[in-house]
């Protein structure tokens, strides 16, 4: 075993759980901020707060918003394809903005939240349902901003961390800055692998005992199944004048995985080798320009992503032939310009314009199939915030789009904050707004199965909530609960089409409603401090498709994968220098088929997940020094996430970080 290092910094940590009340207090281990501003009436946004940054710096984006969010994580397993869902919708109505860029890929429609390390990010926050139109449009379920701060600092700092866990995991990360108050450097660079060899029960083939009749689950090991992630990511800052700040930020990275195979295969281990080789490239280029009348922000950004993936078969006596080798190369570029103002006091409008191009080259190299296609974006946007009384403040914003000169409807927006009570900080808010999302490239182009008829879908979101705090000397608490309704037509799904290949369809109709609670209560005991913090979604989402077309079974049901009780408790226990924190994360059953069958093969089981973490932290020559250990899945639950993909039981990681 060698020893390595990680470089890791934590800026600072800027927290606010769930929605918080305008005020900022402090409190040891919490900082509780507002996440409203003058022009985001009725706008609900979750950021992640400090503990979960600090705690899940070595983890994949996927595992910190399964642990810490109400969002629905579908998993392929350790270091696989993970996508993130909001409120009962889709994962290709969830988008993704880095620093105001969008990382939804045109030709999956999607984001795979396993190849983004939390290390890289200095604040990440969800915007559900309606609230993702103040970023951009097209999110039927929700947004996630993802952002990195530049701290205009003097002083030179660095941090290295260097984990190693089970099944041949390492994971390490070097961060370094350097600057003046003209100019910034922030250098980001990591390398994680694992060999991601596991052993689970496959309770997906088994053998019979002839004498008892009773089944035999053989145990066996998640075998090709490593993978590897590294890159490297340069932001720099620059003062070009009192009033004038330019950004850039680029960002690198090489995924080397293998695809494991089903757990239901039984065939030869020298065939059904899958393999995906992603290389990225993303940079973002912002100029903000602080005027005496308003602030002008011109952006650019360019996202580049290859993709190799292949399946080999052995052919005895021959070697390795490729049964798939599908080469995809996806470039996509942003342009905006926006320019804010106050025309009158309490009141700000913004104006923005967009044009983003995209082009998908993609191409099966054995079965000759695949296509070349392009699209072009063009949109405008308007919005109004009016502070109308001390309590009630309210935002209008319209936007409209033009893709491939096809003109969208005006997407309008309408949000409200009241205050009710400025003693107990208590808001009520809402909002609701109709909204947009284009059919992707593959689901118009793929071949075979491409549908170029697909129409937009086509949803309305709302929603009414309420936000509480009770600021004291030693005890801090909030509440939130919001209930949601969104309703979407034209949902696009694949099925099987005559032909025996999926095509994708506007079939459904689909309408989801539930509501998400949060609570927060920090206090100390003696020198102990205590966060409790609980979040809770109960989500329906419902099929109200063609039943002609569905058939009766499947109108009325649950969309698969869709679990109705999803939540997550975290407590944190400090003593000093030392800390433990308690994670518990759970989902409802899932259903696997349109009509809910209850069968072992058509459902996933409700799992309970706890996680344990220990730390303890040094300061030595003015350096800091903290270890921690984590245990993963602490009570070694079965569990699975998608049907016939292991999962692992009870696993380890310690992680050693140094402080310059």
């Amino acid at each position: 075993m060698r020893t390595s290092v990680l470089f890791f910094l934590i800026l600072s940590f800027s927290t606010a759980f769930g929605q918080m009340a305008p005020d900022t207090v402090s409190i040891p281990e919490v900082e509780v901020k507002t996440v409203r501003q003058l022009a985001r009436a009725g706008v609900t946004t979750h950021q992640i707060d400090s503990i979960a940054m600090k705690r899940e710096s070595d983890a994949s984006l996927s595992d910190l918003l399964s642990r810490f969010s109400t969002v629905f994580v579908k998993s392929e397993g350790r270091g696989a394809l993970s996508t993130v869902a909001f409120r009962g919708t889709a994962p290709s109505h969830t988008e993704v903005y880095w620093n105001g860029m969008s990382l939804q890929s045109p030709m999956l429609g999607q984001v795979d939240f396993s190849q983004i390390p939390v290390y890289l990010m200095d604040n990440i926050s969800l915007n559900p349902g309606a609230s993702s139109l103040v970023d951009g449009d097209g999110a039927l379920g929700g947004s996630i901003d993802l952002k990195n701060d530049l701290s205009w600092s003097k002083k030179f700092s660095g941090t290295f961390l260097s984990g190693y866990g089970s099944f041949g995991t390492w994971n390490e990360f070097v961060h370094l800055e350097k600057g003046s108050d003209k100019f910034q450097s922030s250098t980001r660079i990591y390398y994680n692998r694992s060999k991601n060899d596991f052993p689970f029960i496959n309770k997906d083939i088994a053998n019979i005992d002839p004498v008892t009749g009773a089944y035999i689950y053989p145990r066996q090991r998640n075998e090709h199944a490593e993978y590897m992630l590294e890159g490297a990511m340069q932001s720099f800052g620059f003062r070009l004048s009192k009033r004038t700040i330019l950004e850039t930020h680029y960002w690198f990275q090489y995924s080397d995985r293998a695809i494991p195979r089903l757990n239901t295969y039984e065939g030869n281990d020298n065939s059904n080798l899958a393999r995906q080789v992603d290389r990225t490239n993303r940079a973002v280029m912002k100029l903000s320009s602080f005027m005496k009348k308003g602030t002008l922000i011109l952006q650019s950004g360019l996202n580049a992503e290859n993709m190799v993936y292949s399946i080999r078969n052995m052919v005895y006596g021959d070697g390795y032939y490729n049964a798939l080798y599908s080469k995809s190369n996806v470039y996509s570029f942003y342009n905006k310009a926006q320019y804010q103002f106050q025309p009158i006091r309490n009141a700000l409008v913004k104006a923005a314009a967009t044009f983003d191009f995209y082009r998908v080259q993609t191409k099966d190299t054995v079965n000759q199939t695949g296509y070349n296609q392009s699209r072009r974006d063009k949109g405008l946007m308007l919005s109004w915030q009016q502070q109308l009384t001390n309590n009630l403040s309210a935002m209008v914003l319209l936007r409209k789009d033009w893709v491939n000169q096809v003109s969208i409807p005006i997407i309008p927006y309408f949000g409200f904050d009241w205050t009710i009570n400025q003693k107990r900080k208590l808001i009520l808010h809402g909002n609701i707004a109709r909204n947009y999302h284009y059919p992707d490239l593959n689901d118009l182009y793929w071949q075979p199965g491409g549908n170029p008829n697909l129409r937009p879908e086509e949803g309305l979101n709302t929603e009414l909530g309420v936000i509480t705090s009770f600021p004291g000397k030693k005890l801090e608490n909030s509440f939130g609960l919001t209930a949601f309704y969104n309703n979407i037509e034209n949902w696009i799904i694949w099925i099987p089409s005559p032909m025996g290949y999926w095509s994708p369809q506007n079939i459904q109709h689909v309408v989801s409603s539930g509501f998400d609670a949060n609570v927060m209560i920090a206090f100390p005991i003696k020198k102990l401090k205590v966060t409790f913090k609980a979040d809770y979604a109960f989500t329906k989402s419902i099929n109200h498709g063609n039943a002609a077309r569905w058939g009766t079974a499947s109108v009325g049901k649950q969309i698969p994968f869709v679990p109705v009780h999803t939540g997550n408790v975290l407590l944190n226990l400090s003593l000093g220098n030392y800390y433990l924190t308690w994670i518990n994360h759970s989902y409802s059953e899932r259903f696997t088929t349109s009509t809910n069958e209850l069968t072992m093969r058509d459902r996933l089981n409700p799992y309970f997940m706890n996680d344990l973490y220990i730390g303890k932290r040094w300061l030595l020559d003015g350096r800091k020094i903290s270890l921690q250990f984590k245990i993963f899945n602490l009570f070694n639950e079965q569990y699975r996430s998608v049907l016939q993909r292991p999962m692992p039981g009870r696993n380890y990681m310690l992680l050693l970080t140094y402080h310059l």
